[in-house]
């Protein structure tokens, strides 16, 4: 099912109430026995608060070779007999988030329904003013195509029909607490506020 919209701005995803949480996975390497924390909530003044603290302590599992990671990201929407539920974004020229970060490195992630199921459309999230709110604008054109957290060789232009889940990470391998607040994601055309590009650090 196709649920595009012919409109300047797609709402693609929103943090705002407790019922918005069901609609959010929150991850962090404490789930391959890992040390990090991290938390999805909704904050009193009605925005999504993603918090926590990572650790770059590794587990005793063998192959467990890095660690110090947290993410959310949008459930993939079940399937039907007409497909799995994906925002169309070709119209749309940026990714507009609306957040209030602190210091910390985060990303912005993209999944689509491609062929290679673990590839990650992945883009720096500049954060201008750290604890006041800001817009946040990214041209897709600027994604990097990343797997299991290596930039591929191959730059495969990202699939934008068929776009299955946006998110957030922390992967910047500093340990101690991290907090990011989240209203909103969306696909847009306006060109305000044009975030700059800078390569991901691997």
């Amino acid at each position: 099912m196709d649920i595009s919209q012919r409109q300047n701005e797609l709402p693609m995803a929103a943090l705002r109430t407790k019922e918005d949480l069901k609609d959010w996975l929150v991850g962090c390497d404490r789930d391959i026995g890992g040390f990090s924390e991290a938390h999805l909530e909704i904050s009193d003044e009605g925005k999504g608060r993603f918090h926590g603290n990572l650790s770059l302590d590794l587990p005793s599992n063998e192959g467990v070779e890095k660690s110090g990671y947290a993410g959310i990201r949008t459930k993939t929407r079940p399937g039907s007999m007409f497909g799995t539920p994906v925002w169309d974004t070709v119209q749309y020229e940026y990714l507009q988030l609306k957040v209030k970060g602190d210091n910390r490195k985060y990303f912005v992630n993209i999944q689509t329904d491609g062929v290679v199921p673990t590839d990650l459309y992945q883009h720096r999230l500049f954060i201008q003013t750290p604890g006041k709110w800001e817009t946040v604008r990214i041209p897709f054109k600027e994604f990097i195509l990343t797997n299991q957290g290596f930039i591929q060789e191959d730059q495969i232009e990202m699939f934008r029909e068929r776009v299955k889940n946006v998110g957030i990470s922390i992967i910047d391998r500093t340990p101690g607490p991290f907090e990011l607040h989240l209203d909103s994601i969306s696909a847009v055309n306006d060109d305000e506020d044009h975030t700059e590009t800078e390569e991901i650090e691997q």
